[in-house]
């Protein structure tokens, strides 16, 4: 029997899941590998980034912005601290919140990160055309810009959750 062309589709949106799941289990893989070296995990980086773009930010707005627990984000500051790769003080709009920047070690340790996945990330799209790289960058947005709202609206709900519980 002849499959309909939604089925098609949905067979092939399924192919595309998997393999991009597949794609980000592996460079997951191998960036951790990298890092692991350096002494840093892949949520080290990640929360390193988040500094990076966005100085003097308090832990729990570090918690949201890397989709994490605020206890699971303490143990990454802490320890992010004690490596010496941020430095906290108290806000000055609120000195009962502790905002974090990075020092100049931490910089270091995040550029060096921020190096190793570029190559990774250049040994991967190697042998693609900037063109082909630009549509599938675009496929992709849209895609993730259809699930926004059903993101927003899981986030919305797990906040509630927690506030009731």
């Amino acid at each position: 029997m002849r499959k309909s062309k939604q089925e098609n589709r949905d067979d092939a949106a399924k192919a595309i899941s998997l393999t991009m799941k597949r794609l980000m289990t592996n460079m997951r893989l191998l960036l951790e590998a990298e890092l692991e070296s350096d002494g840093m995990t892949l949520a080290q980086l990640r929360m390193l980034n988040a500094v990076h773009e966005e100085s003097d930010i308090s832990s729990a707005e570090l918690a949201r912005t890397c989709y994490i627990t605020p206890q699971s984000m303490q143990s990454l500051v802490v320890r992010a601290e004690r490596e010496g790769w941020i430095k906290r003080s108290p806000s000055p709009r609120n000195r009962r919140i502790l905002t974090t920047v990075l020092t100049p070690k931490g910089k270091k340790a995040y550029e060096r990160a921020i190096e190793l996945w570029a190559v990774l990330s250049h040994d991967m799209w190697a042998e693609t055309k900037l063109e082909q790289m630009q549509e599938l960058n675009a496929v992709l947005s849209a895609a993730v810009d259809r699930l926004q709202p059903r993101l927003d609206d899981l986030h919305q709900r797990q906040s509630a959750k927690r506030k009731s519980a």
